[in-house]
């Protein structure tokens, strides 16, 4: 699965091809539907399929003293865009280049590099400096249905497609990271077709967990991820191959004498040996309940020997083969 990287523009590609675009942050069920639809359009065209990639959000662009957060790293995200099946990948860089495009000029200069036939993004999805909406794109105006129907602009076919829905509402990463940030990690799970997981090195941290008989792996991240509501969770975590049951522990230990900061603390069940250093993934599963200072350690740890407990109950009555 080739990748291009273009720095300043896209660079030229045998067409014809039919294109999707977004940060596809999450890589979630709406993008996998997308992606189909993006497959199976260029199938019936004989053209290639591309999906066209944003490294950060654009918003990140436009505000850059707002603070954003991912759902996974780039590297996860173009890997799970690969197994997709998409015949290309393309790497674009939001900078004054493209930001200065109108919708127009935009799909011109796709349909110019590569070929572009027809380009197919989800609802609410806007194109160019004048932020035109893909569903007016896709219009009567245009030649097509409307909502769900397609139109012509310069030669190039707009495709408005419909929204995944999961109990009821529209899948979208910013619904996802929602659901993360509120501690709903079944949620999360439903819209996302697997567990929210969150992958990092294993830090020294102040092995504080070792000393109450818990030693704990202090996660520490290596981009801007969407980190869970402070609270106790059953997790599970995988580090060397190997996935074990774990009560992980986000928040600021409310109970010392800390200096504020968020921590992510995982405990490792049935666990023997030094993860300091390893990289390690932890999948959330559920959260069991919040984050709350205890008068004395010694009440602390008789609840984190009820947060193991229940951990090792929920996580064997929903895994029993992990």
């Amino acid at each position: 699965m080739p990748i291009t990287e273009p720095s300043a523009s896209i660079e030229a590609l045998g067409g014809p091809t039919v294109a999707t675009i977004g940060t596809f942050d999450g890589v979630h069920l709406g993008h996998r539907a997308l992606l189909r639809q993006v497959r199976h359009e260029a199938e019936a065209r004989s053209a290639r399929s591309v999906a066209l990639v944003f490294r950060e959000q654009p918003r990140a662009f436009f505000n850059p003293g707002k603070k954003v957060s991912y759902l996974c790293d780039f590297e996860a995200r173009i890997a799970m865009l690969g197994e997709t099946g998409v015949d290309e990948i393309v790497e674009l860089e939001f900078g004054p280049t493209i930001q200065k495009l109108s919708s127009e000029e935009f799909v011109v200069g796709l349909r110019d590099r590569i070929g572009l036939e027809a380009l197919i993004v989800g609802p609410g999805a806007r194109i160019g400096a004048d932020q035109a909406r893909v569903e007016d794109l896709a219009s009567p105006r245009s030649g097509g249905t409307g909502p769900g129907g397609s139109g012509v602009v310069s030669g190039v076919e707009f495709i408005a497609a419909p929204a995944a829905m999961v109990d009821g509402h529209a899948v979208s990463s910013s619904a996802i990271r929602k659901a993360v940030m509120e501690g709903r990690c079944e949620s999360a799970a439903k819209m996302l077709g697997r567990n929210y997981s969150i992958t990092g090195t294993v830090g020294a941290g102040e092995k504080r967990g070792r000393d109450l008989g818990f030693p704990t792996a202090n996660l520490e991240t290596d981009f801007a991820v969407t980190v869970p509501e402070n609270g106790i969770y059953a997790t599970l975590a995988t580090v060397d191959g190997a996935t074990y049951r774990a009560a992980t522990g986000i928040g600021v230990r409310p109970t010392f004498d800390t200096d504020g900061g968020r921590t992510i603390e995982a405990f490792l069940l049935d666990f023997e040996g030094d993860l300091y250093t390893k990289r390690l993934r932890l999948e959330f599963v559920t959260r069991l309940r919040s984050e709350v200072a205890f008068d004395s350690v010694d009440e602390l740890v008789e609840q984190m020997n009820r947060d193991v407990e229940e951990t090792h109950e929920v996580l064997a009555a929903r895994f029993p083969g992990r």
